[in-house]
C-alpha cells in the first residue's frame, strides 16, 4: 500500500520536477475530507475491533474526545477526521505501520 503511493510520487515529481512535492505542483492534490457522523465512527472502530480507549490512543485523543463523536455532541476535524477516512479505506494500515502490535500476553 504505501510502496503504491511512493509510486504515485515519483511519477508526479520525475522527470518534470526533482524536488518536494508542494501545492504548486498542478499534478498531484489532496483528497476532500469525508465527514464522518456519529453512527460511521462507531462502525468504523467496532469495524477494526478496537475498545474506545484503544481506538482514542491511535487517533492521539482522549476516549472522552471518542466518546463525543461517538453521542454525536462533537464532530471530528483536521487530522483525526483525516485519520478516520484512511482507517475507514485501508484498515490493514494499522498492523503494516506498526501501530497496533501484539505484546504477547494477555
Amino acid at each position: 500500500m504505501i510502496s503504491i503511493y511512493l509510486d504515485i510520487v515519483k511519477d508526479a515529481l520525475y522527470p518534470r520536477r526533482r524536488g518536494v512535492l508542494s501545492k504548486r505542483n498542478a499534478f498531484i492534490r489532496v483528497s476532500e475530507l469525508e465527514e464522518m457522523d456519529a453512527d460511521a465512527i462507531r462502525k468504523l472502530r467496532q469495524k477494526l475491533h478496537l475498545s474506545v480507549a484503544l481506538f482514542a490512543d491511535v487517533l492521539g485523543v482522549s476516549s472522552k474526545t471518542v466518546n463525543a463523536w461517538e453521542s454525536g455532541r462533537n464532530v471530528p476535524q483536521g487530522s483525526s477526521l483525516r485519520l478516520m477516512n484512511m482507517l475507514s479505506r485501508y484498515p490493514d494500515i494499522l498492523v503494516e505501520t506498526r501501530t497496533v502490535v501484539e505484546t504477547g500476553s494477555r
